[in-house]
């Protein structure tokens, strides 16, 4: 587990996971998860936040596991604002359409991926494993960091609209 602080003041050892993992695990609420994948998960869950702390300029990509634990975080609104403030001095922003808004996206989040997962092997001195980190067809969703009004250009406020589909 880490054991390094980040931006602010709290260790990422010491988020409280563990109401966010009761859900995971929870088959109606969450996703059915037993206690040792739960666990695995978190523990990079905070690896994924520690790279975001380091590198808070890059649009880093969470494997698909890791953004469900992020997803169940995010919807405990006051303990992940919390959080956020206690370990990066600001909110983590969750951007879920990154790689959805064409061709040059998709491309953006693939290069993203890469980069994540080269970003993982340096800072932990190993490969993100394989079966937590699996790569995606779509994008598993992506933070926003946005420190001193930054923001990267990848995020650009684009959201995808329902006329993008050309449904008629």
């Amino acid at each position: 587990m880490l054991d390094t602080a980040g931006g602010a003041n709290l260790p990422l050892t010491d988020i409280d996971l563990e109401p966010i993992m009761v859900k995971a695990m929870d088959a109606e609420e969450g996703y059915g998860w037993t206690f040792e994948f739960t666990r695995r998960i978190a523990d990079e869950y905070r690896r994924y936040l520690h790279l975001c702390q380091l590198y808070p300029e890059k649009p880093l990509v969470p494997s698909c596991y890791v953004d469900d634990l992020w997803h169940l975080h995010i919807l405990d609104t006051i303990k992940y604002a919390d959080d956020c403030n206690r370990v990066f001095g600001y909110f983590l922003h969750h951007f879920p359409y990154f790689g959805m808004r064409g061709e040059e996206d998709e491309k953006n989040l693939s290069d993203a991926w890469d980069e994540s997962l080269a970003l993982y092997a340096g800072v932990f001195g190993h490969p993100a494993p394989e079966d937590l980190w699996p790569k995606s067809q779509r994008c598993p969703n992506c933070g926003q960091r946005c420190k001193g009004g930054v923001e990267s250009e990848v995020f650009a406020d684009i959201r995808p609209r329902l006329a993008d589909l050309r449904l008629q």
